[in-house]
């Protein structure tokens, strides 16, 4: 019986060291990856916010409320290491009645501020966009077509850090994707700081006001007699990112916008306000951020060692077992006369 413990005790202590071998060096990378299946929606807003409104060519105040749906394209063919994901963000005026975005609930889309569409190819492990030019990378844009706004599909070559940061990240800056812009810029790391007891690394990114593009509006938007005029689009932007440093995943995000148009010296408000996500929001992401720094960063040194002494102290349990029942046996004949 002693031999069964004994032998038991080493197999098992060997499996164990072993599997620890396994856990640090394969199931921690295997899974420190994005999945090809991902799918998410994250709920943000904009408390008092200030947008143009194309209905009455004036600027208006209304508390916003924005929608980002993410999926990823499992069916494309990707290299190695690389996934692909759909994002379309929706922002609705939540002071109009009925606001939505989704044509099959109101195909006059009341309400519907903005919304765009993207699509983009980045590293499963680094979250660094990546050149595959048969994943496909683009943005959805409305395009006027002989009077008529018509969505096309822009291609864009993007660079640097698009949903996320890598895992395991290091306290160190980071070149951010800003669609936008259409460039990536520098998100400066500033320091650690608690997001519901969760340890983060924070960074800002900071875009200085920069011309965008140019918009054709009535004259009368800015107080002139001319039909037409060509507005500048302005664009800048404080934008605020807590990272859990395992996943690389953000917690919480705080957007400073402030989108204008300029036309001699006067400014007319775009899109001017905080975008940030909502308190249910940063609960959630708080939460799995607990458990997956905990799970993944177990896996790095914890979750081994601890196998390991368990290991050995199995494998010496059973060593010691073994040994103390090795000692000088009565033989039947023995017995006999000691019992006669």
């Amino acid at each position: 019986m002693r031999r069964v413990i004994s032998t038991t005790l080493i197999g098992l202590g060997a499996f164990l060291i072993m599997a620890a071998v396994l856990v640090k060096f394969y199931a921690h990378p295997s899974l420190a990856t994005m999945p090809t299946n991902y799918e998410s929606t994250t709920d943000l807003q904009a408390i008092d916010a200030t947008i143009f409104d194309a209905s009455t060519l004036e600027p208006k105040s209304t508390d916003l409320a924005i929608s980002s749906y993410t999926v990823a394209d499992s069916d494309v063919a990707t290299p190695d290491g690389v996934v692909v994901w759909v994002n379309r963000t929706s922002i609705l005026d939540t002071s109009v009645e009925g606001a939505t975005c989704d044509p099959t609930v109101d195909a006059a889309l009341p309400g519907c501020f903005q919304q765009t569409s993207d699509r983009s190819p980045f590293s499963a492990e680094s979250g660094a966009a990546e050149a595959c030019p048969d994943c496909g990378s683009y943005v959805d844009e409305s395009v006027d077509v002989g009077g008529e706004y018509v969505v096309e599909q822009v291609e864009v070559n993007r660079s640097g850090q698009i949903f996320k940061g890598p895992f395991d990240m290091g306290k160190e800056d980071l070149q951010w994707w800003d669609s936008s812009l259409g460039e990536a810029t520098t998100m400066k790391y500033v320091g650690t700081e608690k997001v519901d007891g969760l340890e983060t690394y924070k960074l800002v990114q900071t875009i200085e006001p920069t011309q965008i593009g140019t918009r054709d509006l009535p004259g009368s938007v800015f107080d002139t007699d001319e039909d037409t005029i060509t507005a500048d689009e302005m664009y800048g932007m404080v934008r605020t990112i807590w990272f859990e440093p395992t996943t690389g995943s953000p917690v919480q995000r705080v957007e400073v916008r402030n989108q204008y148009f300029a036309f001699e010296g006067q400014e007319v408000p775009a899109f001017v306000g905080t975008v940030e996500y909502t308190p249910d929001t940063v609960s959630d992401l708080v939460d799995d951020g607990k458990f997956q720094s905990f799970f993944l960063g177990g896996m790095v040194w914890l979750f081994p060692l601890t196998m390991i002494v368990l290991g050995l102290a199995a494998i010496a349990g059973g060593l010691q077992i073994r040994r103390s029942g090795g000692g000088k046996r009565t033989s039947k004949k023995d017995r006999e006369l000691v019992t006669a």
